[in-house]
């Protein structure tokens, strides 16, 4: 049994596949009977859960600042004032932290973090730090620093190897950024990725020893409540429902091309979860306005619910580097049902996975689209064959704790 210290600026109750995916672990190392406790940047309720929880942080500027982007992806027709202002004041906001804050969105965290890092009164035997965002591994590094325990670093996207959509103004950070990273993966003990691609380029870009790194890959559980509502959709409905649940990112990850392969169909039904910011995105697109359905971001339990009783198929849109995996490909596949991927770029990381699983179906600009139609309606004829246990394997909580450094 281990003390476990785990340092994540984002945590439940913030939704996002990394905050989804360490509150799995966790419970999965509790499970083996390890004590967790966790610091963190996310304001908690009440400690209900069997591990401990320590904020970090200006409650207060942190409510401001989330107000902000509520309010500001909520139009309001009755008061177009202060609808202008709310979005003038997010664009300073961005403007500001995309040009000036280090590492990332989260310096103010930082902050509170390094003038509270000798408050923090936590006997562990091993610290784990989680990204994004990066200043999740430079807390960890202070906290531990005097102590020096063993150390694994989660690395959910690149730092300075992100090319596109970089974390913070690379003409003025980009030497600080290479040195600590350097710095940090010399020193920890472990270091996961979530693919052998980024695995490697990390690897050779930062001459890392590649007896500390691992694939840490993405994990979900599987649900065979979830999936009774999956095999019992009606799949014979002659309109094809698609659900798509997630942002995109200019630079990163668009839809552009999913759209003229969508049109392929003739008789089917888009509907998209997806915040304002990316709303706008795909609406910059010329589209069938009569097939596309727009809804707010649902939390995860609704989100889990709509996707095993309301769609045919789940929709992934790949990135266009292959340094970035879209982790909730593996929460679509965990369901059972049809996931369509679609793939940017030929070192799509997601094809490699597509290879496991008889449900995810990954598909291009230049795929046949009645091949397709023909492998989809095969699957709806044989979608009790979901192959759960290939998926706990390779996909859960346990698979990826067994990997990690002394637990």
């Amino acid at each position: 049994m281990s003390n476990v210290l785990i340092v994540t600026h984002q945590f439940i109750p913030h939704v996002s596949p990394r905050t989804t995916r360490w509150k799995l672990i966790v419970d999965e190392l509790i499970s083996r009977g390890h004590n967790v406790t966790i610091i963190t940047g996310t304001k908690q309720a009440l400690q209900t859960e069997n591990y401990k929880t320590i904020f970090v942080g200006n409650s207060r500027a942190s409510k401001v600042v989330n107000d902000l982007r509520t309010q500001s992806n909520n139009f309001d027709p009755n008061n177009k004032f202060k609808d202008k202002l709310l979005k003038f004041l997010k664009v300073v906001y961005r403007f500001v932290v995309r040009n000036l804050a280090w590492p990332d969105y989260s310096m103010l965290w930082l902050i509170s973090v390094f003038k509270e890092k000798n408050k923090y009164k936590v006997d562990y035997d091993l610290i784990i730090s989680v990204s994004l965002p990066f200043s999740s591994h430079i807390a960890a590094y202070l906290i531990n620093k005097k102590i020096n325990k063993p150390w694994i670093m989660d690395i959910g996207d690149p730092f300075s190897l992100k090319v596109s959509a970089p974390e913070n103004n690379g003409l003025l950070y980009s030497g600080l950024n290479r040195y600590t990273e350097k710095k940090f993966y010399k020193l920890a003990n472990q270091i996961l990725f979530t693919h052998e691609d980024v695995k490697k380029a990390h690897e050779e870009e930062f001459e890392i020893d590649s007896q500390k790194t691992i694939i840490g890959q993405p994990i979900s559980k599987f649900d065979p409540t979830l999936y009774k509502q999956t095999q019992e959709y009606d799949y014979s409905k002659k309109i094809i429902k698609f659900g798509y649940f997630g942002i995109f990112t200019k630079g990163v990850r668009t839809p552009n091309n999913f759209y003229k392969f969508l049109d392929s169909f003739n008789n089917y039904e888009m509907h998209w979860y997806v915040n304002q910011d990316s709303e706008e995105i795909l609406k910059k697109e010329n589209f069938n306005t009569t097939k596309n359905f727009f809804f707010s971001q649902v939390s995860r339990d609704e989100a889990l619910h709509l996707m095993v009783s309301s769609f045919h198929c789940l929709v992934s849109v790949g990135n266009l580097n292959p340094n970035q995996i879209p982790s909730k490909v593996i929460e679509y596949v965990a369901t059972g049902k049809p996931v369509v991927h679609f793939a940017e770029i030929d070192t799509d990381p997601v094809i490699e996975i597509s290879k496991e699983f008889n449900n995810l179906f990954v598909v291009n600009k230049n795929t046949n689209i009645e091949l397709f139609k023909n492998n989809l309606l095969n699957y709806f004829e044989n979608i009790n064959n979901f192959d759960f246990d290939n998926f706990n394997d390779l996909y859960s909580a346990t698979s990826l704790v067994k990997k990690l450094y002394n637990l």
